[in-house]
């Protein structure tokens, strides 16, 4: 009989008492968890717009989103109030992952009619997502509504590593704001929607995942933690999976001294609602594996929590690799897996990462020879970090963008 797997190991933040909301947003209803947790009680200044931004999510992939682009806004000098907001109608997140994501709670919870009034109220400055979900793409396909002055200027980003952006970029035609990346996609975009013509739109580059890297942790050469990070849909076949299991129990038995984590990005009953269904998840392989060495551990701590001690990260086509760059750790990206010729992302994930030198052979994760990334590479997929002032000047630039119609009382969108 196999063993059993030590359990998984998860953090849970302590919750939380939930603050004060905004006053404003009159006729949505505030969620039952409490209100919004960024400084409700900050003086308004002169001449400072105090509309809040919404961030909106619906699953993990969203919420990381937003936590990171709150993060940046925050960061910002005199920046305005900030909501996260649960767009529940497309929810796939579990109870675990709300609180140990977002112990705090949502500022609000909205269904599809309650975002429709959002695009509509003047009391809200701005709704920054990852995700065009579907009210928004139909609202800003009214020219009622697109051309509305007072209302909210939409800016959408892209989910992560995109490897069908033509579809994305249609999703994206109509909204106030688009931030893309890497740099070349800008020209791509611009390429496939020029005829759109259909309002005033300003592109940018950037998102809250992809800033350029930081300087390697102080304490990286003491660090003894290597992380595989998960992906729901790939490798896409069990003996994909099981080959990369495999690696991570070699790689462990190699270094006893070091601790071997398969982070896993949700828990199997999690992912059943989510827009990638995972099938053959890692926790039901390992059962089926005998003698797993003690040093290979399963978790579901969150990336932030893992980046707090990994010396190495290895992906096969995650986004995790490019929080991995961002944090200044080495990063190997292995895309030589077993059924890889099956797998749909592999041929994007490798012309994504042509040139970064993060692509890395079986023979080289082995041995854990992680390479030094490309400087060029890095600057064409990585931002700048004043994202968070290019972002709120995207947003003033629509507030005073050419045409802006007041509607009439009885013809409003």
């Amino acid at each position: 009989m196999a063993p059993s797997i030590p359990p998984i190991k998860t953090v849970t933040k302590t919750p939380v008492t939930p603050l004060r909301a905004p006053s404003a947003w009159p006729g949505l209803r505030p969620s039952p968890s409490g209100e919004s947790p960024d400084k409700p009680d900050s003086v308004p200044q002169a001449n400072v717009d105090t509309r809040p931004v919404v961030l909106l999510f619906c699953d993990d992939s969203t919420l990381f989103f937003a936590l990171r682009m709150r993060e940046i806004l925050q960061a910002v000098a005199n920046p305005p109030p900030i909501d996260l907001v649960w767009y529940i109608e497309e929810d796939a997140l579990s109870y675990r992952q709300i609180t140990q994501l977002l112990p705090e709670g949502p500022s609000r919870t909205l269904g599809r009619m309650e975002l429709q009034q959002l695009l509509r109220s003047p009391d809200i400055l701005a709704i920054l997502t990852s995700r065009v979900f579907r009210p928004i793409a139909n609202a800003l396909k009214m020219p009622l509504l697109r051309y509305a002055d007072n209302r909210p200027c939409v800016i959408t980003f892209l989910g992560g590593l995109d490897f069908s952006p033509e579809r994305g970029f249609q999703h994206r035609a109509d909204c106030d704001g688009v931030y893309l990346f890497p740099r070349s996609a800008i020209r791509d975009y611009e390429e496939s929607v020029q005829e759109w013509d259909s309002g005033w739109q300003e592109v940018g580059f950037g998102h809250p995942s992809f800033l350029m890297p930081c300087a390697p942790p102080a304490d990286l050469a003491e660090r003894r933690d290597i992380y595989f990070f998960t992906q729901a849909i790939s490798p896409s076949s069990k003996r994909g999976r099981m080959h990369m299991l495999r690696v991570m129990v070699a790689i462990a038995r190699q270094n006893p001294d070091r601790k071997v984590w398969i982070k896993l990005r949700h828990l199997p009953h999690e992912n059943r609602g989510h827009l990638h269904r995972e099938r053959h998840d890692y926790p039901s392989l390992m059962e089926s594996m005998d003698d797993l060495p003690a040093n290979l551990e399963i978790t579901a701590c969150t990336m932030d929590e893992a980046l707090e001690t990994a010396a190495l990260g290895i992906t096969c086509t995650s986004t995790a690799a490019i929080d991995v760059l961002r944090a200044g750790i080495p990063t190997m990206v292995h895309l030589d897996f077993v059924d890889n010729y099956r797998d749909p992302l592999v041929a994007p994930m490798r012309q994504l990462f042509e040139e970064s030198n993060i692509i890395t052979s079986l023979e080289d994760m082995l041995h854990l020879r992680a390479r030094t990334p490309d400087q060029a590479w890095i600057e064409t997929m990585f931002c700048a970090r004043d994202l968070g002032e290019r972002v709120l000047a995207t947003v003033d630039n629509f507030h005073n963008r050419p045409i802006r119609i007041q509607p009439h009382e009885d013809n409003r969108p």
